[in-house]
Parts: C-alpha cells; structure tokens; sequence
C-alpha cells in the first residue's frame, strides 16, 4: 500500500501545537479517524490528504510544509535519520536520501540526473499525495544539505508542480532563488562545485546502511505489484509521452504479460485500471498547476498523459471526474 509511516504525523502535530492550535480537534470536527499508531504501518495516501488539508485549514500557515523543518527532531527517524544526517558529498548525501526515502514514504520517489556542474533533483509523486507533501520534502532536502554542507548553501533554482502564491515570498527567502511554481514537474537544480567531494569524517553512514538495505528489502518484497507497475506506467508515461502496453511494462519488470496479469489480479487490479489509476492522477495534479492558456492545456495533457486521439482522452476526463475537460478548462475541476 503506497502511504506514509506515522512518523510523519508527529512532526506535523508538533508543528501546528507550535503555532498555537490543535491539529487532533481539527481532525476529529473534519470526522477523520487515525488509526492505532502502535501497531505501526502506513497511512495510506487518501489519508494523508486528509490530514494535510485539516493542517493548512487550522494553522493557516501559508508554508506549512517548510515550517515542520523547524519541528523536526531526526531521532524521530532512528536509523534512517543518522543516515540521512551523515556526511559525504553533495551528491552522495542526495543519493542516500533518495534510496532510502521509500522507508518513509513511498509516494514520493527522486530521480537525481549529474548535468555539468550542476545537480537536478526530481521530485515525482505516487497515488496522488496533497502537495504540501512535496513542499515538506523540498524543503528536508534543502535542510539536510544546509546542515552537513554548508548552512548558506542555495539552489540555482527551484520548481513547484503546484500553484501557492501566497508562500511565494517564504519560498524564495526559504530557498534563496528564483522560485517557480505551476511547473510541470518538480525540481530542484543545486550547484555541485565545491560540493562534489566529500568532506573529512564521512564515513558513519556505512555503519547503518546495511540495516537500512534490510528493511527496504523487506518493503520491497512485501509491496505488491500494482506500485511496481505505477511507478513504471508513470515513468513511462513523462519519458515518451506514449501509452503504455502490458508487454513493454511486463519486459521492463522481467515478468511476462500473463503472470503480470496474474499478479495484478492477485491484488484486485488489472494492468488498466493502474494505466487509468495513473493517469487521472497525473491529469488532476496536471490541471491543479495550470494557470493561464487552459485550451493548449488540455491539448498538451492529451499528449502527456499519451492518448492517441482527443476523443479518447476527453471520454476518459469524463469518466474521471465527471465533466468535459472544457468545462475543467473553465475551472470547475476542483483540487
């Protein structure tokens, strides 16, 4: 189940208390249950929605997401957070947040691209999570960087896949850079220069990666499918904008067509529903982004989203949300 370990929820109860309110009285008035926090697990990322949006509701913070880095004790992470928090260079503090990041959650994933002497940090999302959730892991990644590094450090740039204007101010104090927002995708591009070389005394993350390499093992094999095929319909999907089939998605995990299939309807789903699953996803935070010339929009949606006609894609908008995507261009798709 793609979701969120409780961990999280302490952070941000912390952070909302600091401001004077009380996230738990919101939740309970919004008539959200959390589960038992002692039997472990994950919140699922329906869930999580849920809980980000009370949060933003009663604390009114416009950056939220960036306030909970000052609430932030990485004990909170156990062996994680030690890793998380130990030294190495630029681009190996990034790997190591990036291979072990699913341990927290896994409805994000970053893809980490070297170009010249910069680093360019993606930020992709799984199932859907609010996007107070990438503005929280935008603003960790900045932290951890700032702590082991350098604490003036500053990206070259950053790009929000979201729109919050009234955090833009906090975003480029926060980030010390142009900040984008409304972008396609996320993404943070940091300058590597004297932070490619690990600094003396970075040796303590290798003492608890093994542990670490346990536990994702361990989450790994007990996952399912339907997150394996997710990740790699989407990431199909922004790499050549064409639709996915069953065999190319069963090739790239070394599984053959049937037993996909198989394993799919194990878990209740097939491989359309995931397509379908994935790409209302991809369209609502697509749509939720946008600003400005909305036509061309939905033109390039089509595209992205890899249908081969409009007709298909505008049945599929209905389907999903109920509307034409005109009537979504005119704004009355909500977040």
């Amino acid at each position: 189940m793609l979701g969120t370990f409780h961990n999280w929820l302490v952070i941000l109860d912390r952070t909302v208390r600091a401001g004077g309110h009380d996230l738990h009285a919101g939740l309970a008035a919004a008539g959200i249950m959390l589960p038992d926090q002692s039997t472990g697990g994950r919140l699922p990322v329906a869930l999580t929605r849920q809980i980000w949006a009370v949060a933003g509701q009663t604390s009114a913070d416009p950056v939220l997401g960036l306030s909970m880095l000052e609430q932030i004790n990485f004990t909170d992470f156990g062996e994680l957070g030690v890793v998380m928090m130990a030294g190495g260079s630029l681009p190996q503090i990034m790997e190591r947040i990036a291979r072990f990041h699913r341990l927290l959650t896994d409805a994000m994933h970053y893809e980490i691209l070297e170009d010249g002497d910069t680093l360019i940090v993606t930020i992709h999302t799984n199932g859907d999570p609010h996007w107070r959730a990438v503005e929280f892991a935008a603003g960790l990644i900045i932290g951890v960087l700032r702590f082991r590094l350098d604490a003036t450090l500053a990206p070259l740039s950053v790009s929000f896949a979201f729109d919050n204007p009234e955090g833009q101010s906090d975003y480029e104090s926060f980030f010390d850079c142009a900040v984008e927002q409304g972008a396609a995708i996320t993404t943070i591009v940091l300058p590597l220069g004297e932070y490619r070389h690990a600094p003396a005394g970075s040796e303590v993350a290798k003492h608890f990666e093994p542990v670490l390499e346990q536990r994702l093992a361990s989450l790994e094999a007990t996952s399912g499918w339907i997150p394996k095929v997710a990740f790699k319909v989407r990431q199909h999907l922004v790499e050549t904008e064409a639709e996915p089939t069953l065999a190319g998605i069963a090739a790239s995990l070394n599984v053959s067509p049937r037993s996909l299939q198989r394993h799919l309807a194990g878990e209740g789903r097939s491989f359309q529903d995931v397509l379908d699953d994935i790409r209302r996803e991809l369209a609502r935070q697509w749509l939720s982004a946008r600003q400005g010339n909305k036509a061309r929009n939905m033109t390039e949606l089509a595209l992205i989203l890899g249908f081969s006609s409009s007709s298909a894609f505008s049945r599929a908008f209905r389907r999903w949300f109920d509307m034409t995507p005109m009537q979504a261009a005119r704004g009355g798709l909500s977040g």
